[in-house]
């Protein structure tokens, strides 16, 4: 290519960059920011080392082996990173061992493979290849205030009209963004993840409120009427949105044109807005709803595909869906109280559950039992604790066991509620105390 540009967005998601271009500066530019992100957002004592190791090598992959542009990703949902890199090449697979010395590639991802976890390579629906990692880094509990330094702000230089003015959109698109940017380098990723995801809700509620005005519409819309909102209102910003599928179970949608152009390959997440414009129309009538962004234009695919996934229907990969709940879900009543009433009609005990895990934290904690800390699980329980330490996923612990996904996900929640623990590196640690695994 004749020119490389560099830019990114950081906002309540994680942090979304396009590379493009055949300079070398702006890969190690991309890492350096990258890295920056990571120790605003992480705790000081991370192995930011081996994180880096991580990224350069993604980095360098995708420049080296793929023509065109790539984008990277970095999400940060749970307590570590998850980074993206989506490449326009031709696809590549991971060796479980170590290359051999005359091998031209692949002792980097070798390397990559050994550092990070859930290491997964995928290829693009349409074009191109998608690896994703588990960095080796810890959010930061308190909150940042060390706010990003990045090139490519918006509104972009080409937007600019030739008397040196911006207009309307591109005013109003950049004041949007930098908000958010603002506010999550102030705030953290959480606070500002819920503020715009409040500014979706208030935009398109009252979106909603014109679409069944115009139409005299009363009660819930159905899925019909849902995708045939999300069809106009994306229309008259100048988006191609189309419906390939719409039933009580979910939406599918297929988009040919973004309303933000190609500037969108530069700002990523700007996708976030139809996320929770999308997902908040559908969940309040729907009660809830889970949004799937599958294909990306801003990524380099073709077209964008979004599943919104509707009601009690889950998509497959949950961490993959940003999830939102109507009003009637959030004002439901407790269901644990539910049951705590049901049991008082019926003369029987109930405990509730966070009480109950209360109980076993302390107990845990004191030693105060007699039959060891094993007692406390099942067989099949600590079979699982055991595939869980040891790097397996859900998915593969389903089929070495030969049970469903279902079945070891509520294993899985049976598990944190009996030992009162958090996530998998408690139960890792758990497992290499008892011995059900080595260290």
């Amino acid at each position: 290519m004749a020119s490389t540009q560099l830019s990114g967005l950081e906002g309540a998601w994680g942090l979304e960059w396009a590379l493009t271009g055949s300079d070398v500066d702006a890969v190690s530019a991309l890492r350096r920011e990258v890295m920056a992100y990571l120790r605003r957002h992480a705790e000081p004592d991370s192995d930011f080392a081996a994180a880096e190791i991580v990224v350069a090598e993604l980095l360098n992959n995708a420049f080296e082996h793929a023509p065109g542009p790539a984008w990277v990703r970095a999400s940060w949902a749970g307590e570590r990173p998850r980074l993206e890199v989506h490449d326009l090449g031709s696809g590549f697979s991971l060796g479980p061992q170590l290359p051999q010395p005359h091998a031209e590639r692949g002792r980097g991802l070798f390397l990559v493979s050994a550092i990070a976890d859930d290491v997964a390579v995928a290829a693009k629906p349409r074009r191109g290849a998608k690896m994703t990692v588990t960095l080796p880094v810890r959010r930061r509990v308190q909150t940042s205030h060390d706010p990003p330094r990045r090139s490519g702000a918006l509104p972009a230089l080409e937007e600019a009209r030739e008397d040196g003015t911006f207009g309307k959109e591109s005013f109003l698109r950049a004041l949007t963004v930098e908000l958010a940017e603002a506010l999550e380098a102030r705030e953290g990723p959480d606070v500002a993840e819920a503020v715009v995801a409040q500014v979706g809700a208030n935009v398109g509620g009252r979106m909603e409120q014109a679409y069944r005005a115009a139409r005299g519409v009363a009660g819930r819309l159905s899925p019909e009427q849902i995708a045939d909102l999300y069809v106009r209102l994306k229309g008259a910003i100048d988006g191609s949105f189309y419906v390939i599928s719409a039933d009580e179970e979910k939406i599918v949608l297929g988009n040919r044109n973004c309303p933000f152009g190609p500037a969108v390959q530069r700002q990523p997440g700007l996708c976030r807005m139809t996320s929770s414009v999308f997902g908040g129309i559908a969940a309040r009538n729907r009660r809830r709803s889970a949004v799937v962004l599958e294909e990306r234009i801003a990524l380099g695919d073709p077209e964008c595909r979004v599943v919104v996934w509707l009601g009690d229907h889950e998509p497959p990969d949950r961490d993959a869906a940003h999830q939102y709940l109507g009003p009637d879900d959030a004002r439901r009543e407790d269901p644990a109280l539910v049951e705590a009433c049901r049991a008082a009609m019926h003369g029987k005990d109930f405990l509730y559950p966070e009480a109950v895990a209360a109980f076993m934290r302390d107990f845990l904690k004191r030693g105060e039992y007699a039959g060891g800390p094993k007692d406390l699980l099942t067989r099949r329980e600590r079979e699982i604790v055991a595939l869980i330490a040891d790097s397996y996923t859900g998915k593969e612990i389903a089929e070495k066991l030969v049970i469903s996904e279902k079945t070891v996900e509520r294993h899985r929640g049976n598990i944190l509620l009996k030992l009162g623990l958090r996530d998998r590196v408690a139960l890792t640690r758990y497992a290499i105390r008892l011995g059900l695994i080595e260290a």
